[in-house]
């Protein structure tokens, strides 16, 4: 995420904390007109409207007259991401040919790349640093590698959701009423706050973020990212490439929880047949439980999904060596360390912040993507030689990489 800066940085990550974690879908209330008797159990999926628990084929009979069908992600969960490649699978299966995958993980401007890659014209080296996976979204490949090979295999239209960044910087810098002309041109229709997005949003982070105001400046990039992503898929859904398909999309919880984000926002520009479909864990492992905030939760009249699929945890992170540095992207293609992990891979080695990373066993580097891939490529106890440039001259580097908890591979 190095190249987000200042109280954008700030922002993206409550945006991206926000949408990776959902919340408790079953806890009873004025939202949950059926909480279940008893404690939820993996694989369970629960109808919300009526309360019932359905079987997998009984969800998608339900949601195969939907033409939008939107699934909330926790992003560091794989069982989450292995229920969205089962509903695409089995949408495929019966509409073969004619469905999408909208993902929130790529910018508009990744859409070239997105199609040179489901044509097979990009290997997964080349489609990563191509749309600069690292930099721009952060979470490991892996979480998304099977989506991907899915639609690339057999040749499924993925759409880029997000604006570019330039523009979330200068709404999260300026607001939507003090831009540039210019600017304003390139903006979707922003319509009028959702009442009941708005009071979730301030009870989620209101009350955590840094700085007195900041909400406001991050509930603007909430809304830039929904009107984007609504834009694109109903541009898709509506153009001669799009015609008589369904779309999948792939994003954040909180992006289409209650169905006051992305669902409300695509329905008012193109009436459509919608289902939610949001993974849900059963239990937050310890390492994760310091990351969960505590927070006062307006009642929302609404429904939070149509379906809720409990699913166990289980993330990546600290299953594969890692390097143990904080990486972003400077000018002249220089990958500069930004920290440095205590006891980690690169403290004993030497490096240190500031270093610039010049090559990887003799690869030269020249963004963030090369390291992480030359990272991957290593198992416990490996070695690889790293040459940085420290106070103007080159220094050599012996790293002897091993797993770090909860680090992904190029941290």
């Amino acid at each position: 995420m190095g190249s987000r800066m200042g109280c954008l940085a700030v922002l993206s990550v409550f945006l991206l904390a926000g949408c990776a974690a959902p919340g408790k879908a079953l806890k009873g209330g004025y939202d949950m007109p059926y909480p279940p008797s008893g404690p939820p159990k993996a694989e369970e999926i629960y109808h919300v409207p009526t309360g019932l628990n359905l079987s997998f084929d009984g969800m998608m009979d339900m949601l195969a007259g939907a033409r939008l069908i939107c699934i909330g992600e926790t992003h560091d969960n794989i069982h989450a991401h292995r229920v969205e490649l089962l509903v695409i699978r089995e949408l495929f299966r019966r509409y073969p040919g004619k469905i999408a995958i909208g993902m929130e993980m790529f910018r508009e401007p990744d859409q070239g790349n997105l199609d040179r890659w489901t044509k097979g014209e990009l290997t997964e080296r080349e489609f990563l640093k191509a749309t600069k996976w690292y930099e721009n979204w952060g979470s490991d490949f892996g979480y998304y590698r099977d989506i991907l090979a899915f639609a690339k295999e057999n040749g499924i239209d993925v759409i880029a959701l997000n604006p570019p960044p330039e523009l979330q910087q200068e709404v999260s810098r300026t607001g939507l009423d003090n831009l540039a002309a210019s600017v304003k041109a390139k903006l979707p229709e922003i319509g009028e706050p959702d009442p009941y997005q708005k009071a979730v949003m301030k009870g989620v982070y209101g009350g955590h973020l840094p700085t007195e105001g900041m909400f406001e400046s991050f509930f603007r990039v909430q809304l830039l990212w929904e009107e984007t992503m609504a834009v694109r898929i109903v541009d898709y859904l509506g153009s001669p490439r799009g015609a008589g398909k369904r779309m999948v999309t792939i994003t954040g919880g909180w992006h289409v929880r209650y169905g006051f984000g992305i669902p409300k926002k695509v329905v008012r520009r193109m009436p459509m047949t919608y289902g939610i479909v949001e993974p849900e864990e059963i239990s937050i492992p310890e390492e994760k439980k310091d990351q969960i905030m505590k927070v006062d939760l307006p009642q929302v009249p609404l429904h939070p999904a149509d379906f809720v699929w409990m699913v166990p945890y289980e993330g990546l992170e600290g299953k594969q060596v890692a390097m143990g540095v904080r990486l972003a992207g400077g000018k002249d293609n220089e990958v500069i360390v930004e920290g440095v992990t205590p006891g980690s891979p690169a403290e004993k080695a030497g490096i240190l912040k500031g270093d610039r990373i010049f090559s990887f066993d003799g690869r030269i580097v020249s963004d963030v993507t090369d390291v992480f891939l030359n990272v991957r490529e290593k198992k416990a106890w490996d070695k690889a030689t790293v040459v940085v440039r420290r106070d103007g001259a080159e220094k050599s580097v012996e790293v002897e990489f091993f797993p770090l908890p909860g680090k992904k591979p190029h941290e």
